[in-house]
């Protein structure tokens, strides 16, 4: 949904969509004219022109705008001004622009309402962003969504303002990218014979595949970018790896046989630390996948990587010995081993000019003890405990607030709620308790979609609207100016938006309207 507007101020005229209503653009937003063209052609029954006229939509850019600002909410940052003849839309950026643009399609009625009158509603707005990183994680390891859905889930999330789409993309259940060197990352890796039943030992033998080619990737890309989001992969090492291991199974202290798994939870088959092979296939790997996203994070997950398999791997000790790590305290000489695998990865990403992000697991332990001293990371902090992200921060790491209690929409204890409570799970998340000379390090919020239990397009909607709605206004809106109950209006206007363009929603919060 639209968070509560910055600045705004309401008159009595409004803007009436017509045959004669034109989109005049600057040469540099010429595709958020066409984006903003696309999204009003329903309410006249054809493309705008894209030209000046007398009754116009005027997109702009101003340096000047958003002056006195952070520099990411001078990046993002719009106002719009409208009149009976002219819808002034102005900018400092390209992003700025896009962010505006959807702000006028969510000003117009919802299609379906008879006899709702196609009218832009006078005033002046002027908004910006509360963080530079809003962002939302689906999880298509453990079940395979076509580009159909995920190009879906883009539209959603620039609906909302969201402006990163975190895309997983490799699981112990399924490798789900094409990379050319390593062709039975594939051929054997996206392929499992069945998944878990609840309350039922074994799994269901329904074969479970899929992957996305290089060339679908891009694409991806190429039209989250044309809709200002841009593409953060995740490759999740060293844990989580054991599609990789059933296709390459040298990679592994034991050296398999291993198989796509076909349980979810915390598996201890890793990749071993104390292969040279391993950390060159790691490097091939994500020199492929930096060739496909030019995002300026890689994602490298680290999270949940049990030490069995190093603590009796002759390989991975013979490496603790050369490396001469000691335990200190809580962290055990294995877990520095991770530390030091996963700071390998992180500077080879860093030598090709990107910056990577890694799961609070390479910091602190289920205790809050601190137990890794990674370096050169982002840190996707709280999803443990909210307090993990305040330690995060205090050990010196920019952190991506993404509470499970709050913002893991796929959550079974948060899509049993009705009503208030529904909404107010996502409401209510606690923003970390940081010192303003550390709220700095905070670079944003993040909601996630495991995938363990959502196989479907519909299910996947119905977890993630309207409560993304919640998650934007956690991301976008002032702090001081949030309030749940000025909130429902809002909200009540996102839900008839679903329902014009088709989206299903769970109604779970219509027993509040």
């Amino acid at each position: 949904m639209s968070p509560a507007l910055r600045t705004l101020s309401e008159t009595d005229e409004s803007f009436l969509l017509n045959a004669g209503t034109t989109i005049e653009a600057d040469e540099a937003l010429q595709d958020a004219a066409g984006a903003l063209s696309t999204l009003l052609e329903p309410y006249v029954g054809r493309a705008l022109p894209l030209k000046a006229g007398r009754h116009s939509l005027v997109l702009r850019l101003d340096e000047t705008l958003g002056e006195g600002l952070k520099p990411f909410q001078k990046e993002e940052c719009y106002s719009l001004e409208v009149t009976a003849d002219k819808v002034v839309l102005t900018a400092v950026t390209t992003l700025g622009a896009f962010h505006g643009v959807q702000t006028l399609a969510k000003a117009l009625p919802a299609l379906w309402q008879a006899g709702a009158c196609a009218a832009l509603p006078g005033g002046k707005v002027m908004d910006y962003p509360e963080y530079p990183y809003r962002a939302f994680m689906l999880d298509c390891g453990r079940h395979f969504f076509p580009v159909s859905t995920v190009k879906k889930v883009i539209d959603i999330l620039a609906l909302h303002q969201l402006n990163t789409f975190h895309w997983h993309l490799s699981e112990d259940q399924g490798w789900r990218l094409e990379i050319k060197k390593y062709p039975r990352l594939t051929e054997v890796g996206s392929r499992r014979a069945g998944s878990p039943v609840p309350g039922r030992e074994g799994h269901d033998g329904v074969p479970v595949s899929g992957f996305y080619t290089q060339e679908e990737a891009r694409e991806v890309v190429a039209y989250a970018a044309a809709r200002g989001i841009e593409v953060i992969p995740e490759i999740d090492l060293p844990g989580h790896m054991k599609a990789a291991l059933a296709s390459y199974p040298e990679l592994g202290c034991t050296g398999g046989p291993y198989e796509v798994a076909c349980e979810y939870g915390v598996l201890d088959d890793v990749l071993c630390a104390g292969r040279k092979e391993t950390l060159q296939f790691v490097c091939d790997v994500l020199d492929e996948v930096m060739d496909i996203f030019p995002s300026r994070y890689i994602h490298l997950g680290g999270d949940e990587c049990p030490k069995v398999r190093w603590e009796a791997c002759p390989r991975c000790q013979a490496q603790i010995r050369f490396l001469g790590l000691k335990s200190q305290g809580k962290r055990t000489r294995e877990e520095l081993l991770q530390s030091w695998f996963m700071d390998q990865v992180s500077t080879y990403v860093e030598a090709h000019g990107r910056r990577s992000i890694a799961w609070n697991d390479v910091l602190v332990d289920w205790g809050n003890d601190v137990i890794g001293a990674p370096s050169k990371k982002t840190v996707m902090a709280g999803w443990m405990r909210p307090v993990s992200t305040e330690i995060a921060v205090r050990e010196g790491y920019d952190a991506i607030f993404c509470p499970v209690g709050h913002l893991y929409l796929s959550s079974r204890e948060g899509n049993e709620l009705r009503g208030e409570a529904y909404l107010r799970r996502v409401f209510d998340a606690p923003l970390p308790a940081l010192q303003a000379d550390e709220k700095f390090h905070i670079l944003g919020v993040e909601a996630c979609i495991w995938s363990e239990w959502v196989d479907q397009e519909d299910l996947l909607l119905w977890e993630l609207l309207p409560r993304l709605a919640l998650v934007s206004d956690l991301q976008w809106g002032d702090p001081a100016a949030r309030d749940f109950k000025a909130m429902l209006p809002r909200l009540e206007r996102m839900q008839q938006l679903y329902t014009a363009r088709g989206w299903k929603w769970n109604e779970a919060a219509a027993t509040l309207q």
